[in-house]
């Protein structure tokens, strides 16, 4: 028997190598499969679980934008309340001086820079605290994505990625600190352009002239061309460029502090700087602004609806109103009350628009993107 079973293993020789190799083969291939999907697996639970915690991580600090916008509304209110003081005019008109047509003049001239003031603060002011807190929010994530790795005592990074750059506490809140820029020069020295625009605009219309709806929003509309395509500025590369300097400080002007300190800062400023300079947020500023202006002309259709069919309870569901026409003294108490309308606490309609804008959604989310990305 076992000669025979010798004698079988000689003659088929050949195949049973074969047949070794093929099976070795086979079951070696089995092998780097399994261990090759294995890997794919994990990397591919390791990605999803990465991708749940930079989302999670997103959506908390776009939640904390949306309350760090909504708790600055008092003070912007507080501060265009005291660049354009018409409540003091108001009060002294009451006296009846000798200087009435003056004042009410200048009470014209404040009040509309006002309501204009409120839409281009507002606009600015929402996206320039998400795209600081974006950037922030970015680093962070990194930082604390790269903390978790090394207590899992995994390597670092890939080959040829730079190291994740730390911003301590204290630069981070410097940082965010440059919104004071905005709040303490930018909105005065932006009022400023905006009341020079409507004193060209407006200047010219009577207290006692007659306005429609559509006269106030060719107004506004002109008003804005002023600001935003007027010849000095039809060389920029968009119109809403020349407002850069109004939100954020221009370069070489931080403050002393330690020199670590101090790099780690202009680095963030230079990246934000960037950010306000380039096409996109500018497409998202106009966007901004230009649903800021329709909600201040809603605003505006109520009031003259409510002025001009108080005693035509028939007529509510028509936009004939919208023909008639009130007189330029009588419309300064709806450009005075705006401000506490489009500019008032939670809810905020003005706000609400603005933060839910769909094209500043995906701005910030391509700033959280770039900032949470480790370079290469």
């Amino acid at each position: 028997m076992i000669s025979w079973i010798w004698t079988q293993i000689k003659k088929h020789r050949r195949k049973l190598v074969y047949g070794g190799v093929l099976i070795g083969g086979v079951y070696m291939a089995y092998r780097y499969a399994h261990k090759r999907i294995k890997e794919i697996q994990e990397k591919e639970a390791s990605d999803c679980l990465t991708h749940a915690r930079r989302q999670h991580h997103f959506d908390s600090n776009q939640r904390t934008c949306n309350m760090t916008v909504l708790s600055m509304v008092p003070n912007l209110r507080e501060i265009l309340q005291q660049l354009f003081d018409t409540e003091s005019i108001t009060d002294t008109l009451k006296s009846n001086p000798s200087n009435k047509l003056e004042l009410w003049e200048e009470l014209k001239i404040l009040s509309v820079t006002r309501m204009v003031c409120v839409v281009y603060a507002c606009s600015m002011m929402s996206l320039l605290v998400r795209i600081q807190l974006n950037v922030i929010g970015g680093y962070i994530y990194l930082q604390n994505n790269n903390t978790s790795t090394h207590n899992n005592e995994k390597p670092e990074g890939a080959p040829g990625q730079t190291p994740v750059r730390v911003i301590p506490k204290p630069a981070q809140e410097k940082y965010l600190s440059e919104i004071k820029h905005f709040m303490d020069k930018g909105i005065s020295q932006l009022g400023e352009l905006i009341k020079s625009a409507v004193k060209k605009e407006i200047s010219s219309i009577s207290l006692k002239e007659r306005l429609t709806f559509h006269n106030v929003e060719s107004c506004l509309q002109h008003i804005r061309e002023r600001l935003e395509t007027s010849p000095e500025i039809s060389n920029l590369s968009s119109p809403t460029l020349q407002l850069c300097p109004y939100m954020f400080p221009p370069e070489n002007s931080v403050s002393a502090a330690t020199q670590g300190t101090d790099e780690i800062h202009e680095g963030l400023m230079q990246e934000t700087r960037d950010i306000l300079e380039s096409a996109d947020f500018h497409i998202v500023l106009k966007t901004s602004l230009d649903r800021g202006f329709q909600k201040l002309l809603d605003l505006l259709a109520e009031s003259y609806k409510t002025n001009l069919q108080s005693g035509d309870p028939n007529s509510s569901h028509n936009t004939e109103y919208l023909l008639g026409g009130i007189p330029m003294a009588k419309l300064i108490p709806i450009f005075n009350g705006s401000l506490y309308k489009l500019c008032s606490d939670a809810p905020n309609p003005l706000l609400q628009e603005l933060l839910l804008l769909e094209s500043a959604k995906t701005l910030a989310a391509n700033v959280y993107e770039a900032f949470s990305q480790p370079t290469s």
